[in-house]
């Protein structure tokens, strides 16, 4: 169990430093095309289309970033908080309960 833990976490930060970096070209990207947008003197019909990807791109941001808030609280649990009212265990908490329990059962064995 306690493998299978770790081997959870590791993919989850794997995953999460992929929708992270994806986040950060987003970001790039979006501040590239509102200064387009803002120097540029163009069409109305070509204006309307970067200021339609720009709204796309804010959106998709806002997703990956509560992915990656999820991927944080899948690994590191939360306190109690308004969107976690009882908290939350997360893979690290969870491990650490496992390793202790394993203390224990050590102990356990020296005594048979």
């Amino acid at each position: 169990m306690i493998l299978d833990l770790e081997f959870k976490r590791f993919k989850t930060r794997e995953i999460r430093e992929e929708v992270r970096q994806t986040y950060d070209n987003g970001k790039a990207k979006l501040q590239s095309l509102e200064m387009t947008i803002k120097e540029a003197k163009m069409p109305q019909g070509d204006l309307e289309r970067l200021k339609d990807e720009v709204v796309r791109i804010e959106r998709d941001n806002e997703r990956y970033k509560a992915q990656i808030k999820a991927m944080d609280v899948d690994v590191e649990g939360s306190v109690e908080t308004n969107d976690y009212p009882d908290g939350v265990s997360g893979i690290n908490q969870q491990l650490e309960s496992l390793r202790e329990l394993e203390g224990m059962l050590k102990d356990y064995q020296k005594g048979l």
